[in-house]
């Protein structure tokens, strides 16, 4: 018979120096920072660097994280830049280098997935769902531990699965374990139905 009283075989320090360190972190297309912030929360990383086009929700994630160099520039061009090897932006910011990432974390723009865009078959829409690739990029150039790769549920579904399934495709070629599944927000102590 196996039991336990409850009290902990190891004092607080030795506790905390069994548990693992935290990942780097790279966030791209960052929002205000809802993801870095739950894997923040969870203790799993410490998002170093984000990314994110939009001033205002990029000034939010500064406020909200003042040790995160934050990036309001196209991913793409940011990319280019690093693999061409600088190892600044044109602000004086430093880039991420290969080796730097562990953990990728991003929600590319999911308006051309998304079924309350009536214009998802516009040219605006398609090229926001390229940006896809654009992920899938980061993921191949700084071949990170982890990655998790967040979008609406249509993306599953968007054009038979074809997009999920090119994604899916491109991620194991690369050598990455995959799973992926459909999360329902409400479950996780957000006040929305979707």
């Amino acid at each position: 018979v196996h039991g336990s009283s409850g009290a902990s075989e190891y004092s607080e320090s030795e506790a905390a120096a069994m548990k693992p360190p935290k990942l780097r972190s790279l966030d791209v297309f960052s929002g205000c920072g809802g993801l870095s912030e739950g894997f923040h929360q969870a203790g799993v990383s410490d998002t170093l660097w984000a990314i994110e086009m939009w001033e205002p929700a990029a000034q939010a994630f500064r406020l909200n994280n003042p040790s995160t160099t934050v990036f309001t520039e196209d991913c793409n061009v940011l990319l280019k830049l690093v693999m061409s090897g600088e190892k600044t932006n044109s602000l004086g910011q430093k880039l991420p280098q290969k080796g730097d990432v562990e953990m990728l974390c991003g929600g590319p723009p999911c308006q051309g997935f998304s079924g309350m865009n009536r214009f998802n078959s516009r040219t605006y829409s398609k090229f926001k769902n390229s940006l896809v690739v654009s992920f899938l990029s980061y993921c191949d150039y700084y071949r990170p531990r982890f990655f998790l790769l967040e979008n609406v549920r249509n993306f599953v579904s968007f054009k038979r699965s074809m997009v999920l399934k090119l994604t899916l495709r491109c991620l194991v070629r690369m050598g990455y374990q995959c799973t992926f599944g459909v999360l329902q927000a409400g479950q996780y102590g957000v006040a929305q139905t979707r």
